[in-house]
């Protein structure tokens, strides 16, 4: 009877490590899973405009956008849109030079979809 009842609480005890385990497991899992999307995302923003500009000349970009538009925006909101609107905009003025030299009314009217 005593080695049926010390057999019962070895399965018990095995049985909750497994489960313990299998929960670290999973949520290690799901953290990497969550983690790779986000670093994807962050890594995947600018992907158009990489295509024509440097990494310096979207870093400009992104900041003067930022800069001038978190004003009306505020900061968190201005960031969205300027990661938007770089994409947006290298599509149309794939030279940077070029963007430099457009007003701000067209850069605008470009990345209007932008939010």
């Amino acid at each position: 009877m005593l080695h049926e009842i010390r057999n019962k609480f070895d399965n018990i005890v095995k049985t909750k490590i497994m489960n313990r385990n299998r929960l670290i497991l999973f949520s290690t899992a799901g953290i990497l899973l969550v983690s790779l999307f986000v670093s994807t995302s962050c890594n995947t923003i600018a992907r158009a405009a990489a295509k024509y500009w440097t990494n310096k000349q979207i870093r400009e970009f992104i900041g003067k956008c930022e800069d001038k538009s978190s004003i009306i925006l505020g900061s968190e909101n201005a960031k969205k849109y300027c990661d938007c609107a770089v994409d947006v905009v290298a599509e149309k003025y794939r030279n940077y030079e070029d963007v430099k030299k457009a007003s701000l009314t067209d850069v605008l009217k470009i990345a209007r979809d932008c939010k």
